[in-house]
């Protein structure tokens, strides 16, 4: 044995904790593999490090000498209050029984019904980065898409995601760092969390679909699961899951940012990238290592590891080991066999490995979908211990340009192929597109309110009002903010040349001007569009209007010199005057006049307020979901039937997926754009069942007759929903 590795009395012969392990450890791991592959530490209470492929597999495969059923993660994840998380932290029979519960949750065949939810929130994400066009990937991206997909798939609230995800990190920083404390807090935190989840879900009825609902109700190795059980394994989920893919997300971006002949590559060569992304696992392996506890004195590479030492099996050094791989720390987007073991090997192998690989595949292809290239701006900083990735990754990425190549009519929806006319701007970051159909096409017609959907490359749906006259039919205006934290929309709209090409899909109005004696309209920003042909109905019907117009500048309101020419106008800027006392514009009033208003969200939220303290109705279209609006009611049902009335089929809805999505799934399409519950495109009639209802569109009365819903993102409070399809 080298003299760096001594047998007996170990003194340390490296530190995970020191900075040369930190953004690429490959060095390291290569002295380690070469010079002592059973390496000691004395961080975190002291541990055994191996670093060899063959050692790994073959301690991996060995849970008689090597278990995991002695609190052996490396460091402590959990408190020693706590009890073992299965099935990570248990050992054969009991482990393979709760496996036995859990993988028919983690089949292909489940897990492709959330696809489209795990694809839309990944272009949701990819999205906002676009629409920034620098960002820190990490900040923006790769830090919310696993903890959103996890809340999907156990049917958790999505709302919660970003509180999860803070509460898990501050586990494994403090755990890390040793400090004992704020380790404990936020552990107990995240177990109160898990157990109120399991309070509401036991007041649902039993449901095999749903794996929360069947570790509540089935019996596992003759016997039923205790709670302590149950919120370990969520725990253990919430935690595992987040942590790996984020890290794997970044390393993936990073290389593909740094590698412009990769990336181009999988551009060319989509079907490349599942193949891509096991070579990507094998270099960057997220998990550094996996712990166990040896039951016995055993002889590894010569040396003596005691009886109750705890082990790490560092599954991130041993695919790199060339013992295994020929040229192995080199990328090989065509390295064939791969057989690396970066979802751990053996009995324990991650019960989650489908589940983040589809992850990685759709965020992937919808990176690679809207944009034109990325790249990075600065140099990225590195994940310290638990993990191997980027914990800050600046990167550009650059809209994909707008192409009709390829271009698919989809069911449900009418859609035509429309030229950009003219493109000019109305206010700061703000653009009116003029859109023309075909040499003399007479285009649909349509009503003040009224949105279409642009149909943007890889199918990003977005619904822009109508701001021209309904009478002219011979072109459509809309006018389009640039959102600094938008969904990628705005900013792929803004790259729009005279002469370009653009599918649209045909208006629809659930936000009509109804009949009244007089109005008063609201409009913040943006939210003028719709409001801006309601005036110019009104003007032409003759009947009496005001509108309060709110923003923080002149600059930035659209079409205010052809507002302020009506003394109706009032202009209220903010940088100026503040914010305006929304409840004396609201009481002051005409009884007569029905209000309408649009814009940001927080304004919104303040119209409504003001309009329900004075008694008023508001009739109100929101850009974005209101806060709130889609946290599930205690009892709701995540896994229900649906009967298509017309179609006469019953459709199963599973834990995490739309109604929606469901019903595609059966060959029945509902037309749907946001998936936000704020467009109402998908509106459905309900004709037996009670809605939890989601969106953010439906009036109080609306919903409390339960005779319509937003598919797309409200679920049932009974067994059994029948709807009008």
């Amino acid at each position: 044995m080298p003299s760096g590795c001594p047998i007996s009395h170990p003194s340390e012969d490296w530190d995970p904790l020191a900075k040369e392990n930190h953004a690429d450890p490959t060095d390291v791991y290569t002295r380690l593999r070469d010079e002592c592959p059973v390496a000691w530490s004395d961080r975190f209470g002291g541990f055994y490090a191996l670093t060899r492929f063959r050692d790994v597999t073959e301690s991996a495969l060995d849970w008689h000498t090597f278990t995991s059923a002695q609190k052996t993660p490396i460091p402590d994840a959990t408190s020693p209050d706590r009890p073992p998380r299965a099935p990570a932290e248990v050992d054969p029979p009991f482990h393979t029984a709760y496996r036995d519960l859990l993988n028919r949750f983690f089949t292909p065949e489940y897990i492709r019904r959330i696809e489209p939810v795990i694809r839309r929130t990944a272009r949701d994400l990819i999205g906002r980065c676009v629409s920034q066009g620098e960002v820190d990937a990490v900040a923006s991206f790769t830090f919310y898409m696993p903890i959103q997909v996890q809340c999907i798939f156990l049917g958790i609230s999505v709302e919660d995601a970003e509180r999860i995800k803070t509460t898990i990190n501050r586990i494994i920083g403090a755990g890390a760092a040793g400090d004992t404390a704020t380790h404990k807090a936020a552990n107990d935190e995240i177990y109160e969390y898990i157990y109120r989840v399991l309070e509401t879900r036991k007041k649902a009825p039993y449901d095999p679909n749903d794996v929360i609902s069947a570790m509540i109700h089935e019996e596992v190795d003759g016997r039923r699961l205790t709670d302590d059980d149950i919120a370990g394994t969520i725990r253990l989920f919430l935690q595992a899951g987040h942590g790996t893919t984020t890290n794997m997300l970044g390393s993936i971006i990073r290389h593909l940012a740094e590698t412009p002949n990769d990336q181009n590559r999988l551009r060319d060569e989509p079907k490349l990238i599942p193949q891509a992304i096991e070579e990507l696992l094998r270099v960057w392996t997220p998990v550094r290592l996996v712990g166990r506890k040896t039951t016995r004195d055993v002889e590894i590479e010569g040396r003596t590891v005691p009886k109750g030492s705890r082990v790490g099996l560092m599954v991130s050094a041993a695919n790199l080991d060339d013992r295994k791989f020929e040229n192995a720390g080199k990328v090989d987007f065509d390295r064939k066999p791969n057989p690396h073991i970066a979802f751990g090997f053996g009995p324990h192998r991650c019960v989650g490995a489908s589940l983040a690989r589809e992850q990685l595949r759709i965020a992937v292809e919808e990176l690679l979908s809207i944009t034109d290239d990325f790249e990075l701006t600065g140099e990225p900083e590195a994940s310290t211990w638990t993990h191997l990735g980027p914990s800050k990754l600046p990167v550009r990425l650059l809209p994909r340009s707008v192409d009709l190549t390829g271009s698919v009519i989809r069911a449900g929806y009418k859609e035509l192929v429309m030229n950009v006319a003219a493109v000019h701007p109305v206010a700061d970051r703000t653009l009116e597109i003029e859109l023309r159909a075909n040499e003399d096409a007479e285009l649909p017609e349509w009503t003040a309110g009224a949105h279409i959907d642009v149909v943007l490359p890889g199918d990003v749906i977005r619904s822009y009002s109508l701001v021209n006259e309904p009478s002219d039919r011979t072109r459509w205006r809309i006018a389009v903010l640039r959102e600094e934290n938008g969904r990628g929309g705005s900013a792929m709209l803004h790259t729009l040349k005279v002469g370009d090409q653009i599918r649209v899909r045909w208006p629809r109005n659930t936000f009509a001007l109804e009949t009244a004696d007089r109005y008063h309209f609201f409009a913040s920003g943006i939210g003028i569009t719709p409001i801006l042909p309601m005036i110019e109905a009104a003007q032409e019907r003759g009947v009496p209007w005001r509108l309060d117009y709110v923003g923080r500048t002149r600059s930035r309101l659209a079409y205010l010199d052809r507002l302020e020419r009506y003394e109706q106008t009032q202009t209220h800027l903010t940088s100026e005057q503040g914010r305006p006392d929304l409840d004396s514009l609201v009481s002051a009033t005409d009884e007569r006049a029905a209000i309408y208003a649009c814009g940001s969200q927080s304004f919104l939220i303040g119209i409504e307020e003001a309009a329900e303290r004075a008694g008023r109705d508001l009739h109100a279209e929101w850009f974005a979901p209101k806060p709130g609006a889609r946290q599930g009611a205690a009892g709701s049902h995540e896994a229900f039937t649906v009967h298509l009335e017309r179609s006469n089929i019953d459709v199963s809805v599973q834990p995490g997926q739309s109604i929606i999505d469901a019903c595609a799934e059966a060959g029945v399409t509902i037309p749907a754009a946001c998936f936000e519950g704020t467009c109402s495109s998908c509106l459905s009639t309900v004709l037996e069942g009670v809605p939890d209802h989601r969106d953010s569109f439906l009036s109080p009365k609306e919903r409390e007759s339960n005779t319509l819903m937003a598919p797309c993102v409200s679920k049932s409070m009974t067994e059994r929903l029948v709807l009008d399809w």
